[in-house]
């Protein structure tokens, strides 16, 4: 059987590479993107079986706009994405755009418990 595999998308190291421990001890293959342009890419090379994706990194919006392309795109648009994000919490709270539409399946608050992003995820793949 193969490894289902889930992009991380995030410009903190520190985070990536938590979430990278939880998730191959879980039996998931892993891939990472620090940015949402290295996430598009990423992803129209290799197709993941779910994003995680950031809010802010490059830009305070730079996944949320990441996120509207991969809408967008035919070839994209059906790979689930969970947000996970600490924007909420932070000086651009006021600048996310919560009444937009987004095509996530979940916007989960950072931190996250590895137990809560393991189910998260298994309900999604």
């Amino acid at each position: 059987m193969t490894k289902k595999t889930i992009l991380i998308v995030d410009d903190d190291p520190d985070i990536v590479l938590a979430n990278r421990l939880v998730l191959e001890s879980a039996g998931y293959a892993v891939e990472e993107a620090e940015s949402g342009e290295a996430c598009l890419a990423k992803m129209r090379a290799r197709r993941p079986d779910l994003v995680l994706m950031d809010v802010m990194m490059t830009n305070p919006l730079d996944g949320y706009y990441t996120t509207q392309q991969i809408s967008d795109d035919p070839q994209l648009r059906e790979i689930p994405i969970l947000m996970v994000s600490s924007i909420t919490t932070s000086q651009y709270a006021a600048v996310f755009p919560t009444d937009q539409y987004l095509d996530i399946r979940e916007f989960i608050s950072k931190p996250v418990e590895p137990e809560i992003l393991l189910g998260k995820i298994k309900q999604h793949v």
